[in-house]
């Protein structure tokens, strides 16, 4: 690995990455509101600098307060349940240290997560047709709308990101794309991440199809320089010019990519069977594993970048501070499974110095999940048993892999739900908001994950055996079988008129392990059934769901529908609403005197009207839901009025 900068032997010998790392985690409390942020102390600290903002925010924005260097914590009073906070955490005096951590108390269930296009190199469509159906099934089961396209391998780039682009445009609930397989490889750019001279050119750009506003063109770059010819660009060879991303990212994308790995004995499609089983064991949360991280750090600061950064700042609010220990990455993996890893050392395109070979990692189990690995020349991954994709062939595979240390990549949203998908698409779209020290090539398009973006650090086991009896007259009764894990406090029932479609949430936390679903429109239904526990982490709590169970399809009949024509000739006797304040779904408990027709508004504190549906009523007592995650946090009036009654109750959304 060539020095992209001088840094003296002092600094060398006396620094690890570890000084380079403000190591973040949480302790958090209901009542009163607390999220209590705390710190390793770092020795040539002068104090360090608190800063926090929204998830969505572009940068942290001014400086929240300064900890002097004798402490180690603070305390945030300003916060409320259910809500999630990201901090940034900068040491002053000395070396640069930085440290992330995204922080809950007890943060709402991620019910829908938009829609994944699942696009399948067609060498799979028969030969892993049962995987294949499996991975459908747990993308819909963690709510993901599913859209899948196979293609053949001989489909070029263009017709790939056209279906992309087009689908997208279509339908504004795209967020992420799942490549399962060798599909047209992406190339761009006139650069060389790892700053060796014989290998400046294109490099592999998967970001190229999750951008679907930026402009990339094929006409400046002149580069033929590179020992290999993969990496020659030249005016309309059809590879692009752009180094960097010509605008961010917009889709969550990762891709597993077998092919062209001779040094394993398997072929590729049985690699294909054995990782895409190995992920859905992973999902139902049937495999055994120590929920802590190793590193086998072969560079410390030599070159004046302390790339092992990417594990000490990344683990401690994923695994906490001791979740994370200094051992050999191929040796250990062989025989004990950890949830996170990484490793760096001198590189080739089959090797890293001190971590081993490509030959090495064919000849042993990798009982990983999530990995990082760097080193010269394997980030370009698109060649015969490159090292960056060996582990997700191995044996017994890992799940994910990534080039991370030029740029530094940020994995702290996991520990609230978020997969790593999401995690790809912000390290990729990182320029400013977040820093580290001598952080080289931020926004280059060579950053990509190698695995399934879906995947999420936590899972819990879930229901089964999900059965749906039509009752006449009264909708859907819905059972199933318990989830085995004990901390379960409920479950969320859903439909949704296609299998892999978009499910709605059709009730409240249960608790029970049953549920009669009583109004919605006729026809033919899908049914989920989801658990839930509250999941702890070290960076606070959050609502976990399982992995959905979907029932057989059933033809229902519902007593009354979401849509009729107004006939207001009854009487509405009493209305209640719960829960108040709501946060998701708002249930209307009425009585009425007669079955008739009656109509719901909700309307805010203005009087605009947000939500108007006419509800068929029946005689006696009626369970109205209605979503309202898409309301912004305020003070609602919800009126229903029913043969000249009118009934209006006020209600807060938090």
């Amino acid at each position: 690995m060539l020095m992209m900068m001088c840094c003296s032997v002092i600094i060398a010998k006396s620094q690890t990455p570890l000084d380079h790392s403000v190591q973040l985690t949480a302790i958090t409390q209901a009542s009163p509101a607390q999220i209590k942020i705390s710190w390793k102390k770092l020795s040539s600290a002068t104090g360090y600098q608190v800063y926090r903002k929204t998830k969505s925010a572009a940068n942290f924005g001014t400086l929240l307060t300064t900890v002097p260097a004798t402490d180690s914590i603070y305390t945030d009073n300003n916060v409320v349940a259910d809500s999630t906070y990201e901090y940034q955490v900068i040491k002053t005096g000395g070396n640069a240290a930085t440290g992330y951590i995204y922080a809950a108390i007890k943060a709402l269930p991620i019910h829908n997560r938009g829609t994944m296009l699942l696009l399948v190199d067609s060498t799979f469509t028969d030969s892993c047709s049962a995987e294949i159906a499996t991975l459908m099934n747990d993308l819909s089961g963690d709510g993901w709308k599913v859209v899948r396209k196979d293609f053949a391998r001989s489909a070029s780039v263009g017709t790939i990101k056209t279906y992309i682009v087009n689908t997208y445009n279509a339908d504004n609930t795209v967020k992420a794309v799942y490549i399962l397989g060798h599909l047209a490889v992406p190339y761009s750019g006139d650069m060389n991440p790892d700053a060796h001279p014989d290998h400046k050119g294109a490099w592999p750009a998967d970001v190229y199809y999750a951008d679907i506003d930026g402009t990339w063109t094929d006409n400046s770059v002149n580069n033929t320089v590179a020992t290999g010819t993969r990496n020659d660009n030249t005016p309309g060879d059809g590879k692009f010019d752009q180094t960097t991303l010509p605008s961010y990212a917009d889709l969550q994308l990762g891709r597993v990519d077998l092919s062209n790995m001779p040094a394993f004995s398997k072929t590729e499609v049985q690699m294909m069977r054995t990782y895409l089983n190995k992920a859905h064991s992973y999902k139902m949360d049937s495999l055994a594993m120590i929920h802590q991280a190793l590193i086998d750090d072969n560079f410390g600061v030599s070159t004046g970048e302390p790339f092992a950064a990417n594990g000490w700042r990344n683990f401690a609010p994923l695994l906490g501070y001791s979740g994370t220990q200094s051992s050999d990455y191929i040796t250990t993996l062989n025989t004990t499974t950890y949830q996170w890893s990484f490793g760096c050392g001198g590189g080739s395109y089959t090797s890293a110095g001190g971590i081993g070979t490509t030959a090495n990692i064919a000849a042993n189990n990798m009982n990983g999940i999530f990995s990082m690995l760097f080193g010269s020349y394997f980030g370009d991954w698109d060649n015969q048993n490159n090292f960056l994709r060996a582990p997700l062939c191995a044996n017994t595979p890992m799940l994910t892999n990534c080039w991370a240390g030029r740029p530094h990549w940020f994995f702290h949203h996991m520990a609230m739900g978020e997969p790593i998908g999401y995690s790809t698409m912000i390290s990729q779209n990182n320029d400013a908001t977040y820093q580290t020290t001598n952080n080289y090539m931020t926004g280059g398009v060579h950053i990509a994950l190698m695995g399934d973006p879906s995947l999420r650090q936590d899972y819990l086991k879930p229901a089964r055996n999900v059965n749906v009896t039509p009752v006449a007259g009264g909708g859907a009764n819905i059972t199933w079988t318990a989830s085995p894990d004990p901390a379960v406090v409920g479950y969320y029932i859903y439909s949704a008129d296609d299998r892999y479609g978009a499910y709605k949430r059709r009730s409240p936390l249960v608790n029970v392990t049953t549920y009669n679903d009583s109004f919605g429109t006729d026809g033919t239904k899908y049914y989920m059934v989801r658990a839930v526990k509250v999941q702890n982490s070290p960076s606070g709590s959050y609502s976990n769901l399982s992995i959905g169970v979907t029932s057989a399809p059933v033809t229902i009949d519902y007593p009354y529908s979401e849509s009729q024509s107004v006939n207001t000739i009854g009487n509405v006797v009493s209305a209640n609403l719960y829960p108040n304040p709501s946060s998701d779904v708002l249930n209307i408990a009425l009585t009425a005197q007669k079955a008739v027709i009656g109509t719901v508004t909700i309307t805010n504190i203005n009087g605009q009207t947000l939500y108007t549906k006419d509800m068929q009523l029946n005689s006696g007592t009626n369970n109205i839901q209605i979503s309202v995650e898409s309301f912004i946090p305020g003070i609602y009036y919800a009126s229903i009025a029913s043969g000249g009654t009118v009934k209006s109750l006020a209600w807060i959304k938090n």
